[in-house]
């Protein structure tokens, strides 16, 4: 039993550092914006030189992944992109001044280092916020938001960054961010403290 148990552990491991590996080889061919067999061939290398040489926390996954949901998370990022794309260069171009940007902080659900960093990087990724600084121990992550200068546009950014989490949750998340999604499915209605 304790040998068929060690077999499993080896090779979740080996899995987890397949998908590591992978990650850092998809991250390099996008620093470089090219695929060509010496940007692959050089990103293999770089991130087995990475992951043997350097230590890193591991990455613990969830063992679950829903192709539904990581389309319906896809086509939204896409459309947000877009979208955030078209108003930010909209601000360039129209008279009035762009209002002012505020600090938000999001009370995160997640407890997974995996999925906080995905939800900085999304919100990032999408034009008129960008990822300040995160608490990791308390899960909340603070972005700052363009043209973000009254509470409906404030509650409005929060929103997107609840939205986010809950694609992500359900795509990738553990069961134990499924739940935490259920006991608190909106956040923005909770009292200040208000978290479970």
């Amino acid at each position: 039993m304790s040998a068929n148990r060690a077999r499993m552990t080896r090779g979740r491991g080996l899995v987890q550092q397949l998908v590591l590996v992978v990650s850092l080889v998809l991250l390099w061919l996008m620093l470089w914006d090219s695929v060509t067999v010496v940007s692959v061939v050089s990103g293999i290398v770089i991130a087995f030189l990475v992951t043997r040489v350097f230590y890193l926390p591991p990455v613990v996954l969830s063992g679950r992944f829903n192709v539904w949901h990581a389309l319906v998370y896809g086509l939204w990022f896409l459309y947000s992109v877009l979208h955030a794309s078209i108003e930010v260069a909209w601000y360039a171009f129209r008279r009035r001044a762009v209002g002012a940007g505020s600090v938000v902080a999001c009370d995160l659900r997640t407890s997974s280092d995996l999925v906080l960093t995905l939800i900085a990087d999304t919100a990032s990724l999408i034009p008129g916020s960008i990822i300040i600084d995160s608490d990791r121990a308390m899960g909340i992550l603070y972005l700052h938001f363009l043209d973000c200068d009254s509470e409906e546009k404030v509650r409005r950014a929060k929103a997107q960054v609840y939205h986010i989490e809950e694609l992500l949750i359900r795509t990738l998340g553990s069961h134990r961010d499924l739940a935490a999604l259920r006991s608190r499915p909106d956040p923005l209605n909770e009292t200040p403290g208000g978290r479970a």
